[in-house]
């Protein structure tokens, strides 16, 4: 009887383990059961088009020229590199998107980490602060262009009532960007700190409480504790908004037009006007697939700099 009953306590501890194990294994393959309906629709609805636009990409189709197009391969991709206003166009994404996405950053934490003191009224302040996000970029952008205006904006005004010049803001090729800039990082700072702020409510208590006893100060504390418990939150929420920085189209073309002087002429207002102006399809498709492949490059590295694979790798092995 007790080498039976020792046999059991033996074993039970296997069983158990190999059914913890089981149980692991099911449940990665959850996930993918889970994903696997939105990626095949998400495919059925994307892959025609995007294989529809490297085929015209490869010819020179223009509606206006009677629809019969030909291939030229290769040229259209040619012209692109000797493009000057569309490597223009890139650069100034680039600079918008960095700016903005950096800014927006920067100002998601602080604002993150004032409203983690739970005051009184914080609750209330805090939904107003996501009310920009919420407005459609194209009201964004006619409200945004009033309040700018030389002459009748709203903005001008409050600067001369504290007794400095008016600025010219976006009719001026040397402020219209930082001005486009202005409005982005106000539209989109909310989308930032909702999900830094989720981050830091989730924080756990007790690293905080140890360097508390430590007598470690504020400074100490955001750099050696919450900055890198943080860091996962950050990632992933700068790389969703460098995605949507770089498609930012709406506010920006209401605005400005990417002018004056293509100072404010982004590549989606380029892309824009060579296939809806000008409806150099074939062009146009070319320079999207570019774009396509330089923001791919451009995630690439970011994950590569900030960990972020590591990071989910880590999370997938817990």
């Amino acid at each position: 009887m007790e080498i039976v009953m020792s046999m059991t306590s033996i074993s039970t501890p296997q069983v158990v383990a190999g059914a913890d194990k089981a149980q692991r294994a099911g449940e990665r393959h959850t996930g993918w059961l889970l994903l696997t309906p939105a990626f095949v629709l998400m495919n059925a609805v994307g892959f025609f088009p995007m294989v529809y636009s490297l085929y015209i990409s490869l010819t020179n189709y223009n509606p206006t020229h009677g629809g019969n197009a030909r291939f030229v391969w290769l040229d259209n991709y040619a012209s692109a590199l000797l493009d000057i206003q569309f490597w223009h166009a890139i650069g100034l994404t680039f600079v918008f998107v960095t700016l903005s996405v950096g800014t927006s950053l920067v100002l998601a934490v602080l604002l993150s980490l004032l409203f983690n003191l739970r005051y009184p009224g914080f609750f209330l302040l805090r939904t107003i602060i996501l009310i920009p996000m919420l407005i459609t970029p194209i009201a964004v952008g006619i409200v945004w262009r009033i309040m700018m205006m030389p002459d009748l904006g709203v903005l001008n005004y409050l600067l001369t009532l504290v007794g400095l010049q008016p600025l010219l803001w976006t009719s001026s090729s040397s402020t219209a960007l930082l001005s486009i800039i202005l409005v982005d990082i106000w539209q989109w700072t909310p989308f930032m700190f909702l999900i830094v702020f989720a981050g830091i409510s989730a924080l756990p208590k007790s690293p905080f409480e140890a360097a508390a006893i430590d007598g470690a100060g504020p400074i100490r504390v955001f750099f050696s504790i919450t900055l890198p418990l943080l860091k996962p939150v950050i990632v992933i929420a700068t790389l969703l908004r460098i995605v949507d920085a770089f498609r930012t189209y709406d506010t920006t073309f209401i605005m400005t037009r990417g002018g004056p002087d293509f100072a404010t002429d982004l590549v989606s207002v380029y892309l824009q006007r060579i296939n809806f102006r000008f409806f150099d399809l074939g062009y146009g498709a070319a320079l999207s697939w570019i774009t396509l492949l330089i923001v791919t490059i451009i995630i690439l590295i970011f994950t590569k700099l900030s960990g972020f694979t590591r990071i989910i790798s880590e999370k997938e092995n817990r």
